[in-house]
């Protein structure tokens, strides 16, 4: 019962402000990908420092590798939209009708609330190396998140041509906004086996950040335009953060896990003193089970809801996903499938992958689509495992 009771003091110590929100919790490495982001308890490589710090004690592999993954979450269609209202802006001007009325559509169709595009981004290299009954691991992660949102000048969107200023929609005001957070994580990590089946982990880390913000009216410029001046726009910074995980294993083939990142909420100033970006606290919990040694299932999900950097759009994720492997892992086979359970109207997002091993040598891609071209990610990495 003791040791029962010290899992429970653990998981209270994580989940203890679990109101906190952050940014939506990126898929790190192809592996994971491929298993539909449901990695936090099945996690057996070194992406284990994002994934669970307390899994690097118990796979028991020296484990250099090189993950670069990438997402995008187009929920409106922005950049092309934003493109074709700019190529036909100077035949609204003219006063050409069908132009007009085609701007017109095309607001409308922009003004939906909370709702934009997203992309989040990783790459980096990490070393995990274990001793006795723990682990150490050094790495050095990048991990990118932007948002991308309009706002709709709802007043200006007359069909009657008339000169600036007045309700034409030829002097619409609508913006582009842009926030992004792009940090690399030179990170120490620990972990150990705390008790028969108890594993505990943790990060220190800095994270050194260049936040963005720039916001322009839909019309004057393309999208290029627009992510060139929002690149212009960077402010650096670097700050500590700890993230924590436990994995408890309560019996051989069955593993739960849950992770906190950014545990002590690090802020990074914004542009021009328009205030900070706070990376609020990230929580996951998940489960893994093999029912025979070449299969293992996984399921994880967000214990709270996620902010990301598209204001009003949450994220809470339920991932799930299943790996197969041939005798000594020469080949892997993976599929999965996740959801955001805190948006109504998203889809489910499906993700394939493959693993080879030539020796120590380990190669592995995945993919992800929503079959509604709404949503798309990918991921490789390349490793040495011993």
């Amino acid at each position: 019962m003791k040791k029962y009771g010290i899992i429970l003091l653990a998981m209270a110590f994580l989940l203890a402000p679990a109101m906190a929100q952050a940014v939506q919790f990126s898929i790190v490495g192809p592996r994971a990908l491929g298993m539909g982001g449901a990695n936090v308890a099945a996690v057996n490589d070194s992406t284990a420092v994002y994934w669970n710090p307390a899994a690097l004690a118990d796979f028991r592999k020296v484990d250099i590798r090189v993950p670069v993954s990438a997402a995008l979450r187009d929920h409106v269609g922005l950049k092309d939209t934003v493109d074709r209202i700019n190529e036909i802006h100077a035949l609204v001007l003219a006063s050409n009708t069908a132009a007009i009325n085609e701007t017109i559509d095309l607001l409308n169709h922009l003004n939906k609330p909370n709702t934009g595009a997203d992309i989040d981004a990783s790459a980096g290299l990490l070393v995990s190396i274990p001793f006795s009954k723990s682990a150490i691991a050094v790495s050095a992660l990048g991990l990118g998140y932007a948002g991308l949102y309009p706002t709709i000048d709802t007043t200006n969107m007359s069909s009657t041509p008339a000169a600036c200023p007045s309700t034409f929609v030829g002097c619409n005001n609508s913006t582009v906004t842009g926030t992004g957070i792009v940090g690399v994580e030179p990170t120490v990590s620990f972990a150990t086996q705390f008790t028969e089946k108890l594993y505990i982990g943790a990060n220190a880390k800095m994270i050194k950040a260049n936040t963005y913000l720039y916001s322009q009216t839909i019309t004057s410029g393309d999208f290029s335009n627009f992510t060139d001046n929002l690149d212009n726009s960077k402010t650096a910074s670097n700050k500590a953060a700890v993230d924590a995980g436990i994995l408890f294993v309560p019996i051989k083939s069955f593993n739960v896990g849950l992770v906190g990142r950014n545990l002590n909420s690090p802020k990074f100033p914004i542009v021009g003193g328009a205030g900070d970006l706070k990376l609020e606290p990230q929580y996951r919990a998940g489960v893994a089970w093999k029912p025979f040694s070449h299969l293992t299932v996984s399921a994880d999900y967000d214990v709270t809801k996620n902010k990301t950097l598209t204001p009003g759009f949450e994220d809470q994720t339920f991932a799930a996903g299943v790996e197969l492997t041939l005798p000594k892992e020469i080949m892997s086979f993976r599929g999965g499938l996740y959801k955001n359970t805190a948006a109504n109207d998203s889809n489910i997002v499906y993700t394939a992958g493959v693993g080879l091993r030539i020796f120590a040598l380990r190669i592995n891609v995945a993919g992800a689509y929503d079959f509604q071209e709404r949503e798309y990610q990918g991921s490789v990495d390349v490793a040495l495992r011993f």
